[in-house]
């Protein structure tokens, strides 16, 4: 817009107007320049505000790098609920393949899950034993575990331990809970065993080393949450069932 100079104004008989009742010439074009600073910072806010296209090239860019930075951490955040649900599903999987494996074949016989494992009384002595194949044990064990041969070589110091064996899921490992028992040890199996152990995000072993590689068994065992990695190796176990 093209404003009229001072002495066009004059000639037009503006210099006497009233700006908001002041008479004076001087300060009437004092608060025509008033305005004017208005009207034009409002029209720079609104440019502002415009963003991409509007003429103002570093906000623009900002704004678009803001939008750029909350798409990405909303995708990051969907992308996690979709691995927690499947975890969450592959957790149920677990609990009830072993709820029918053992109501099949070793019902009745006490266990303790993994919470109750960590949550253990400490005034009384405990164990883990891997009653996994060796080819199994060598991808890794739970930490302290030690082997079902380690276990029965030294048996008598033992009895009066509370003894936990441990496979994948807990049906081998089931079966050795009961015949302990039968031989007058305090034995528990872990229910869930190695996959409820990872479900719970807790660490494996491996050569004293801490790993979240770990043998499933068989593929159709492989019920493992995100993080870890499934091994499948060697001769299977004649058992069936992990």
């Amino acid at each position: 817009m093209k404003w009229p100079g001072l002495g066009a104004m004059k000639r037009r008989g503006l210099g006497r107007l009233r700006w908001g009742g002041v008479s004076s010439p001087k300060a009437a074009w004092a608060s025509a320049a008033m305005v004017v600073a208005v009207v034009t910072a409002v029209a720079g806010l609104t440019l502002h505000r415009l963003g991409p296209g509007s003429g103002n090239g570093v906000s623009g860019s900002t704004d678009q790098k803001l939008v750029a930075g909350a798409q990405q951490s909303t995708h990051a955040e969907q992308a996690n609920d979709v691995v927690l649900a499947a975890d969450q599903k592959l957790a149920a999987e677990v609990r009830r393949r072993y709820g029918v494996m053992k109501l099949l074949q070793f019902a009745g016989q006490p266990e303790i899950s993994v919470a109750e494992w960590k949550a253990r009384p400490t005034d009384r002595p405990a164990v883990l034993v891997d009653v996994r194949e060796p080819h199994e044990r060598r991808v890794s064990m739970l930490p302290g575990a030690i082997t079902r041969e380690d276990f029965e070589r030294n048996s008598a110091r033992y009895r009066s331990w509370l003894v936990v064996p441990y496979c994948t899921i807990g049906v081998r490992s089931g079966h050795y809970t009961r015949t302990l028992r039968t031989q007058g040890f305090e034995a528990r199996n872990l229910a869930g065993s190695a996959l409820a152990w990872a479900h719970a995000g807790l660490p494996f072993e491996a050569d004293g080393k801490v790993t979240r590689r770990v043998h499933v068994y068989d593929p159709a065992w492989n019920l493992l949450p995100h993080g870890y990695v499934p091994v499948v190796s060697g001769a299977q176990p004649l058992n069936s069932g992990g």
